[in-house]
Formats: C-alpha cells, structure tokens, sequence
C-alpha cells in the first residue's frame, strides 16, 4: 500500500511530501522490515505524480521481491532550480541551469536522519539498525545517495546511484570520499551510462 504525508523540515524550512510504500499486510505480519530511502519520491509510484508523466512504476518490482521492504520516497521541492539545490551537497556551477547552485543537500540530509529517520522508525515496523537502511536515487538524487553513503555509512549501509549527476562537483565528491571514515561493510551500486564521462571509474577507483 501507498501512503503520503507531510512532514515539517525545519533545516529546509517547507513541508516535505512523502510517499511510502508498505507491505499490505505490515499492520497484522507481526514483522519489521528493512528501509529504502529515496530520493524524488513523487516519480517512483504513479504516473500522475511523476514530475514529466511517467513514473518508475516501482510497485511491480516490489512486489516480485522474496523480500518485502518498506519504501519511503522524500519529495523534492519544484521551485525553480530548488531540486538541484536540495540534491546538491556542495556549491556548483551549471550554465545549463543559469550560473551557480547553491547546495544544500546537508540541509536534506539533515531533514532525512533528525526529521524523518525517527519517525518512521517510530510509527512504522522499521528495522532500525544500518545493514537494514538503504537509500537511493536518479540523477541529482544518485548524487545525493552516494554523499549519503560516504558520510552517513553509521546509518545507511547501502546505496543505490542511477545516473548521478556527479559532473558539476566531481572534484568536491572525491576529496570527500577520500576525506571520510565509511564503515564496513558498506555497498555501492553504480548505473553510469557509456557517455556520461569518466568520473564513476575515478570515483569507484578512489574509493574501492
């Protein structure tokens, strides 16, 4: 089952739409359930609440898994280029996007570990502890996925990154992987298409 609600984020100062998936019978199985964050929440479900149309249709995929999980999609702001700033853990600059970026993904991050880790962990049969809290993305939420992995490892222990958009801070996402503790045993799975450049085989590289 789909739910959505909103939740105050004091660090982005708006509420923040969530779309969770849950395992249908989760309110009578007795049972707790591993955690999948996700980034760009509004595209995983349905079509008509995906950004251009069509969304990822996760649900068919969920329910083939052996394993249920609960999924909890963070919606990002649609204000101008606010979703790059939110997806954004450094400062970049983008002609494409009109100059410079400024980021705030620790603000998001923020948002996910003290706002609304704890209250799924509270209301909803979460396993708490990191071998069972993932989190993931597209694009600039991918970005976002991998920062999260390097300097929140305590809490998530894999991530998922599909086509991140790591480009515009490439530089600034090395020095910091380079910079920080990741704890084992973290994961890491990397979807870079042939023609995004060569910054994920420096990347996997620095970091293996």
């Amino acid at each position: 089952m789909i739910i959505k609600y909103d939740l105050y984020s004091s660090s982005l100062e708006r509420d923040v739409t969530i779309h969770m998936y849950l395992p249908d019978d989760y309110m009578n199985s007795h049972k707790t359930y591993p955690v999948l964050y996700m980034f760009d929440g509004h595209n995983l479900f349905f079509d008509e609440d995906a950004t251009y149309g069509r969304s990822w249709r996760l649900l068919n995929h969920l329910y083939a898994l052996e394993e249920d999980i609960i999924v909890v999609g963070i919606e990002c702001s649609h204000e101008g280029n606010e979703r790059l700033s939110e997806y954004a853990p450094f400062d970049f600059y983008d002609a494409e996007f009109g100059g410079g970026i400024d980021g705030k993904g620790d603000a998001t991050m923020d948002f996910i570990l003290h706002t609304l880790k704890p209250y799924v962990d509270h209301h909803f049969p979460a396993r708490k502890d990191r071998r069972h809290t993932w989190i993931g993305g597209s694009s600039c939420g991918g970005l976002m996925a991998i920062y999260a992995l390097c300097t929140c490892s305590s809490v998530f222990s894999k991530a998922v990154a599909l086509s991140p958009y790591v480009l515009p801070c490439d530089s600034s996402l090395l020095y910091c992987a380079d910079q920080v503790y990741i704890h084992s045993p973290s994961s890491l799975y990397l979807s870079w298409g042939a023609r995004e450049g060569n910054t994920a085989h420096e990347f996997v590289g620095e970091t293996a």
